[in-house]
């Protein structure tokens, strides 16, 4: 006899509201797996392995303000958000970006 579904499992397949920010931390999960300082931009977060769409990040991203640091304007360049798995090392360079 197969597993009965759940409300949350539910909710986890098809609420936007609960699976785009779990799309999210998988992301934040797989940052930190390769490395304890890495970071990825924001930009980058919607090719694999990542596979993030733009507007879960458009709609979430404020969740997850401890994990992103948005990088100075040097030279022409706009400034861009830079996503870090720990929050603790985002924090580190946030005061330095600016």
């Amino acid at each position: 006899m197969p597993k009965a579904r759940t409300a949350k499992d539910f909710a986890a397949a098809h609420v936007r509201e609960v699976y785009g920010p779990n799309k999210i931390r998988t992301a934040l999960a797989k940052i930190l797996e390769t490395g304890p300082e890495h970071w990825e931009y924001e930009g980058d977060l919607a090719k694999p392995p990542y596979g993030l769409s733009n507007a879960d990040l458009t709609e979430f991203r404020d969740q997850f303000a401890p994990y992103w640091v948005t990088t100075a304007v040097q030279s022409g360049k706009a400034a861009r958000r830079v996503w870090f798995g720990d929050a603790k090392v985002a924090a580190k360079f946030r005061a330095k970006a600016s």
